[in-house]
């Protein structure tokens, strides 16, 4: 039995190492050839702080993918319906278990905000939820319509990715 477990104990550290190689390997080298600037528009409607804390980060790590594999992102964030409540400096409204992950993502912000992500809220559904634009922290700016912006920044060559 003990040499069953040997050859069963081998076997998996070869597929193990083999995972951890194939994992080494993983790249976009296919997707980003011949780019040399990818312009992204993340259009955001989570409704969950904690998973919009966790898609900014996302954001952050496809930034640094993207700079790491030499193409300049231009990466704009436009929050559309209620997630805009979370963007506001008194967090009026947020429930106080949601607290921790709303500071969280504007923290996030702030930083990718610092490397030149830009970010903007719905003026509609900032109107819904009762969030003037004085309300909104530093980095978020407010648009009239977040639909005409996500059309226009299309228009001007961005990709969209749609998060709901």
């Amino acid at each position: 039995m003990s040499g069953l477990r040997a050859i069963i104990l081998a076997c998996a550290m070869m597929t193990l190492t083999n995972a951890v190689a194939t994992a080494a390997t993983l790249n976009d080298h296919a997707a980003l050839a011949g780019l040399h600037v990818a312009k992204a528009l993340f259009l955001v409607n989570v409704r969950k702080p904690l998973a919009v804390e966790r898609l900014i980060r996302v954001i952050g790590l496809t930034e640094r993918q993207l700079r790491a594999q030499k193409v300049t992102p231009h990466i704009l964030v436009v929050f559309i319906g209620p997630d805009v409540a979370f963007l506001t400096r008194d967090r009026h409204g947020i429930p106080p278990a949601e607290t921790r992950a709303v500071a969280g993502l504007q923290k996030e912000i702030g930083g990718l905000a610092r490397l030149g992500v830009r970010f903007q809220a719905c003026g509609i559904a900032m109107h819904h939820m009762h969030v003037p634009p004085s309300a909104l922290i530093a980095p978020v700016m407010p648009v009239q319509n977040g639909f005409i912006s996500a059309i226009a920044y299309q228009e001007k060559g961005y990709a969209l990715v749609p998060v709901n």
